[in-house]
């Protein structure tokens, strides 16, 4: 595990912000709770997810992802990992696997 710090608070002014973390990438999603960091890797042929008006879509077969919570609509059992973020000292920090 390794602890990897995404930038302070105050650089994410929209979100979801589009970000790579360590080669790979990611969306920050800001939810009431706090911070998610979401693969944006679709989880069936490994495409990289796009927001479109609204919604996370794999250009690739047209599979549709939950903005908060990275389930699929088109196979329910499917989901975007997600990683939880915490704040320390005004920076946004995340553990990776």
């Amino acid at each position: 595990m390794k602890e990897i710090i995404l930038g302070a608070e105050s650089q994410f002014a929209q979100f979801p912000a589009e970000i790579v973390v360590a080669n790979r990438p990611y969306f920050l999603m800001k939810e009431d709770n706090g911070y998610t960091l979401m693969s944006r890797r679709c989880p069936h042929a490994g495409d990289t997810v796009e927001l479109e008006d609204g919604e996370l879509v794999c250009p690739m077969h047209g599979w549709t992802f939950e903005v908060h919570t990275g389930r699929c609509h088109n196979v329910p059992s499917a989901k975007l990992a997600c990683l939880d973020v915490s704040l320390k000292d005004g920076k946004l920090v995340v553990v990776m696997p």
